[in-house]
This record gives structure tokens, sequence and C-alpha cells, in this order.
């Protein structure tokens, strides 16, 4: 792991570890007196197997209720309208029987997320840079659930304080505008439905860390999403939104081999470019609504950037009239604190000043890679 002095190198600050000594632990350590690792890790698989059983409980009861209906005009709609009925009636019911546990697990959260973001937001402040925990407020799932009658008014309360740590509503409209932070499903319908269907997932994701600042005179907000996988770990990906170096009037998307395409919320027709050098073309794959603006973002010394900048590691990005938007997938960054279980060490601290000065450096390689200057 990279050393304290070397850290301090890379961020200009030569009193930074006396910093975290003196006005960064101290805020965390509040924690210690709160923390039952143990304790909760058995709390959150039992609240983990009831929440499984109801859901496969509603599923269970649909596929009874879809076997003994008849075969009829009425019975397919019927069928439609019911599923979401039953798999979520399923999981609501559940979270209601367990419900003092439910908010048990989520005030510990609250506790260990007030202490993380005012750790953060110290860190930032330092840095000349701007924090936000939860970028857009809180997520649209829990929205959803604090809106069942039967949930507490301390869930309530829950969702009042991540929006009032909230922020960066443009960065947010910008990366669900982007298209990246569809999953890689295909959905049937026409043009607008397919459009609509992806703004509705774009924000149905979950934001946090949010940053922003000025770097060698470059703008530059970032923050991470986490991407929801079934039976296999969460992907964490970090946006990095950066204006473009002219007014864009098309639609550009960028991505490495074996990554999925964009989906725009906004219906467009795109065609392939071909970039020269051909090593390029095996690595990349470029589509645009405008071949012109498409070569003159992605000009020779450019595609010589991008080819130095990727290391074979998946990327996307989005050229568009609103700015460049990029995509990284990696590890949970900046978990300086981990929300679950309050979790924390030297190394953890470390790892997050570690991710910080990562996000600075590669926003200096992308304004410099696509000539980015404000």
């Amino acid at each position: 792991m990279t050393s304290w002095y070397e850290l301090e190198k890379r961020l200009g600050q030569d009193d930074l570890t006396r910093f975290i000594e003196t006005d960064v632990k101290p805020i965390i350590e509040e924690l210690d007196f709160e923390r039952d690792a143990e304790a909760h890790k058995k709390a959150m698989k039992a609240l983990e197997r009831a929440m499984t059983f109801g859901f496969f409980g509603g599923g269970v009861l649909f596929f009874f209720l879809a076997v003994s209906l008849p075969d009829s005009w009425w019975s397919i709609p019927l069928k439609f309208i019911c599923f979401p009925v039953f798999i979520f009636g399923g999981v609501a019911l559940t979270a209601w029987l367990n419900r003092d546990a439910l908010m048990a697990i989520l005030l510990k959260a609250k506790a260990h997320f007030l202490m993380r973001s005012a750790a953060l937001a110290k860190l930032a402040e330092k840095l000349d840079l701007t924090y936000v925990a939860t970028p857009g407020g809180a997520p649209e799932a829990l929205k959803v659930l604090a809106k069942f009658k039967f949930m507490p008014k301390r869930f309530n309360e829950l969702i009042e304080l991540m929006d009032s740590h909230g922020g960066q509503d443009d960065v947010v409209a910008q990366a669900v505008a982007s298209g990246l932070m569809t999953h890689n499903v295909y959905v049937i319908g026409n043009d607008e439905a397919k459009a609509k269907f992806n703004e509705s997932a774009g924000y149905g994701q979950t934001f946090e860390d949010g940053f922003s600042g000025v770097r060698n005179g470059v703008s530059f907000s970032a923050l991470e999403w986490v991407e929801k996988v079934d039976e296999a770990p969460d992907k964490y990906h970090l946006l990095v939104f950066l204006k473009p170096p002219h007014r864009l009037h098309g639609s550009t998307h960028f991505r490495s081999r074996k990554t999925p395409w964009p989906k725009p919320v906004s219906p467009k027709t795109y065609s392939d470019v071909d970039i020269v050098p051909d090593t390029f073309n095996d690595h990349f794959r470029l589509r645009t609504t405008d071949q012109v603006e498409a070569r003159t973002i992605f000009n020779p010394a450019v595609v010589e950037r991008v080819l130095a900048l990727a290391h074979g590691q998946p990327f996307r990005a989005v050229a568009e009239d609103v700015g460049l938007v990029f995509d990284f997938v990696g590890d949970n960054r900046f978990a300086m604190v981990d929300l679950a279980s309050g979790d924390w060490n030297d190394d953890s601290i470390k790892q997050s000043v570690t991710d910080i000065a990562e996000l600075l450096e590669l926003v200096d390689v992308l304004a410099h890679a696509f000539m980015v200057r404000d």
C-alpha cells in the first residue's frame, strides 16, 4: 500500500498525516463504542434469510395462481398484473413482520453514515474539494418503500437524512442521460418505451460518494454508482464528468471490447466509426450520430492517449452536449468506514485517501487525453 509520505507528495499536502490524526480519526473513533461486528453479521444474515423467504414465498403463491387460472383472454393480463403484486407484496409483508430488526440495522447504518460523511467531508475540504455523501438524495427504492403505511416514521427520518446529505442533482441527471447506468438487458418495445425504461432504471441505481472541484484549472465532478449483480459481488462504477473541449451537437459512445454499449434515455440513431490506427479498433469500439464530430473528438492525438490510458481495462465514455462522462469499473472506493458494520482501521483511511489521489490524477490524464481546458 502507498506510504503516507508518497500520498502527501501526490496530493501536495505536507501536513496530511498530522491532519488525519488530529481532524479525521477523532470523528470516526466515536464509532468504536457502537460496534459489534459479530452481532451485526448475525442480524444481517437473519434479515436476509427472511427477505429471501418473502421474495420466493410471493413467487410460489404466484405460481399456484398462474397454474390454476384457465387459458383465456383475461388470464394473461391478470397474470402480468399479479406477478409484481405477489413478489413485492411478499417482500413488503416480510419487511413489516421484521420491521424492528430492519429498523435496528438501519439506525446502526445511520450512525455509520453520519461519521463517514463527516470524515470524508473534512478530508475533502482539506483538499479543496466538495464532498456529497448521497448524490441525488436517498435511493428511489428506499423512497418507494417509505410510502408503505406500515413502515415506521423513523424510516422516513432516514430518507430525510439522506436527502439532507444530497446534492449534485445536475450530475446525477447527466449520468442518467448518458445511458451508462442501465444494465445490459434487452427491452421489448418501441424506442420511446425503451428510453423511458432506461431513464427509470438509471434513477433507480444507488449513488454514493460524490466529489467536485478544480484540478489544474479543469473543473470536474465524480461519483460512484453501485451495479447490483445477481449471485455475484456488486460492481462499483466511478463516473468522471468533464466539460467537452468545444460545444457538441451529436452524441458519441466509446467502449472497450466486451463491455456493453450505453443505453441513452432519448432515442437516437448511431452508426459505427472506424478509427485509425488499427490497434484502436482491436481494443475499442466507437459509434456516433455525427461522424465528423466523432472524428474531431477522437483525433489521432486523443486515440494515442486513450490507448495508453486504458491499459486493457474496461472503459466507456459518452460525449454529448452536456459534457464528457467516463465510466470505470473497480472496487468500492472511498470506503473509509463500512456503512453496514461500521468497521474501519488505519488501512481503510489510507485507502480512501489513495482513492482520492487516484481520482485527481485520473482527471489530469482524461483532461490531457481529451484536450479539455476551462
